[in-house]
């Protein structure tokens, strides 16, 4: 059986940016069928978390022009990549490493899963605890369709109204 991982990934300190954190701490307890895993900014660590998984399902602020995306991330091995990946461990440190570098390191040591990115356009990007109006506003849709992308491709049961309640405590708390 393939082991699956839900991860949320990104900063609350930075408003929209910790949108995948938040998201994290909503679903865990409320998704059968999968590991829900809270990155938060941990950096190269998350590779030792990671390395166990077949399937990998981030959840992350992308910019991007669509408000709200599920795709299947490709990892490619390329010399550009490669570079960037280690300028990104070079200059931002251990802690500071994009999910990318990550993801593109896990490959480089023969670790490939299957990656998709639950990609929400973020609105804020400064020092800020919470979510903006404009992403709150977006969260039930989001849920709702992420808990239908799960449970068609994945057969992942997510307790929707349980999520979206607990997504609203947890980002009316910060």
């Amino acid at each position: 059986m393939k082991r699956i991982a839900i991860v949320g990934v990104g900063n609350r300190l930075m408003g929209d940016d910790g949108f995948g954190s938040y998201m994290a701490e909503a679903l865990y307890g409320n998704v059968k069928g999968c590991d829900v895993i809270d990155l938060g900014a941990a950096g190269a660590s998350a590779m030792e978390v990671l390395k166990d998984y077949d399937i990998i399902i981030l959840i992350d602020a992308v910019a991007m022009d669509k408000d709200f995306d599920i795709s299947r991330m490709d990892i490619n091995i390329d010399s550009d990549e490669v570079t960037s990946t280690v300028l990104d461990f070079e200059y931002s440190g251990s802690h500071g490493v994009g999910i990318q570098s990550i993801l593109t390191t896990l490959k480089i040591m023969g670790y490939v899963p299957e990656v998709y990115l639950v990609g929400c356009k973020p609105y804020v990007l400064d020092v800020k605890l919470g979510l903006s109006e404009q992403l709150r506003r977006k969260l039930d849709q989001i849920v709702l369709s992420l808990a239908d992308f799960l449970k068609k491709n994945f057969g992942i049961k997510v307790t929707v109204d349980d999520t979206i309640k607990k997504l609203y405590g947890v980002v009316n708390n910060n």
